[in-house]
């Protein structure tokens, strides 16, 4: 498997980015081929859409958020755009919320301060769906692919880990999980539970190339993968709480705490 990144001018708002993607992509590699993925930064998504907020311009603090703000040590128009953005809130830490959005845990609802600006954060893209389906039918025709696949990819943090991963937030173009079970592993005991993440793992390792800082390379072109491509995937990567293995014990660990104390 190879990997290769891309370079792209600063992106702004209103931003044609898949005119850029495509002029970006000839310039450092050419072409894309046949069974490639393609993993986009969020963030400039976001940005090209205009989702940047400046902190100066958020009025209308709510007593929520400015509860949250103390309890969390957090810029109270920082947590007024959190809640704006999240479907749920579960708690949190210091400088840290954690909310729900989209189906999916993520803190302080994807809004990111890094390469923001000066007081200003960068929310979250909308409209994946619709965004990742353009993209994918319009790079298809551009290189004459039958097979492509694109993610667009976050990083996040897991339970008792140091440091973030890459998460894939929407998919399209391919199977974004591979469902093992009742398969047989090497003495033949069939697998119970196990799903590969195929899209958080890609996700995962165009994360090495991604810029999270200053290099300006939001894209990366991922080669030689043994995904299976398709229109029509048979798994959705997006899980009920109440099947979720961190849900459901965090969950009773607090409630036990609460009964303790």
């Amino acid at each position: 498997m190879e990997l290769f990144e891309i370079k792209l001018p600063l992106i702004k708002e209103n931003d044609d980015l898949l005119k850029i993607i495509i002029t970006n992509i000839r310039k450092t590699i050419g072409s894309l081929n046949e069974g490639d993925i393609i993993v986009i930064a969020e963030k400039v998504v976001a940005t090209s859409q205009g989702r940047v907020k400046k902190l100066s311009e958020v009025k209308n603090i709510s007593n929520q958020a400015k509860d949250l703000a103390r309890q969390y040590n957090m810029d109270e128009r920082y947590v007024k755009l959190i809640l704006d953005e999240a479907s749920m809130v579960l708690g949190g830490m210091k400088h840290v919320i954690l909310t729900k959005v989209n189906d999916f845990l993520i803190a302080n609802a994807g809004i990111d301060q890094s390469n923001a600006g000066g007081g200003k954060v960068v929310l979250l893209p909308k409209n994946l769906d619709e965004v990742i389906w353009k993209f994918w039918k319009t790079l298809r025709k551009e290189f004459k692919l039958n097979n492509l696949g694109i993610i667009i990819a976050d990083s996040r943090v897991q339970p008792l880990r140091k440091g973030t991963i890459g998460i894939a937030i929407a998919t399209v173009g391919f199977e974004p999980i591979e469902d093992l079970r009742g398969k047989p592993d090497l003495f033949n005991r069939p697998l119970e539970i196990t799903m590969r993440a195929i899209a958080d793992d890609l996700a995962s390792a165009a994360q090495f190339l991604l810029s999270e800082a200053d290099k300006q390379t939001p894209v990366v072109i991922i080669r030689g993968t043994d995904v299976e491509f398709t229109e029509k995937p048979k798994l959705t990567m997006e899980m009920p709480p109440e099947e979720c293995l961190y849900m459901n014990i965090f969950s009773k660990y607090l409630l036990r705490k609460k009964e303790d104390s």
